[in-house]
């Protein structure tokens, strides 16, 4: 018997940070009493991208693509780790904090299946309660 530990396999690459945002959102739409996702982005980013992108269109002639206009589940880089950002709606008959902390274990647990990046922050704010 070899005292030798096997190597161990590399973590899952998560993809690129499109790849990783799409998966957030699945994770997130997944969790019982969340009805909706917002735009993660600020309201001024996402005014400024989309005068951008009209601007272009103008221009050029070219129809614009609305998908890089809103982001439900932010990913960014923040001070050696992701900064991960999302906007909720809540079903009426789900408590607020109770979905969001479920939110968050979703969000987590996804990581943790991507080979558990560095995180520094997770925020989820509730946008809406029906």
């Amino acid at each position: 018997m070899s005292d030798a530990l096997a190597p161990e396999a590399p973590p899952p690459d998560p993809g690129t940070p499109a790849q990783l945002t799409a998966q957030l959102d699945g994770a997130v739409l997944a969790v019982p009493g969340v009805d909706a996702l917002y735009s993660a982005a600020p309201l001024v980013a996402t005014v400024v991208a989309s005068v951008i992108a009209t601007t272009v269109e103008a221009v050029t002639g070219k129809p614009r693509s609305t998908s890089s206009v809103s982001v439900s589940v932010s990913v960014s880089e923040k001070e050696g780790g992701l900064k991960i950002a999302v906007k909720i709606g809540v079903a009426a008959p789900f408590a607020a904090p109770d979905v969001s902390r479920r939110v968050h274990d979703a969000i987590t647990d996804q990581l943790d299946q991507n080979g558990n990046p560095v995180v520094t922050e997770i925020a989820v704010t509730v946008a809406r309660i029906d």
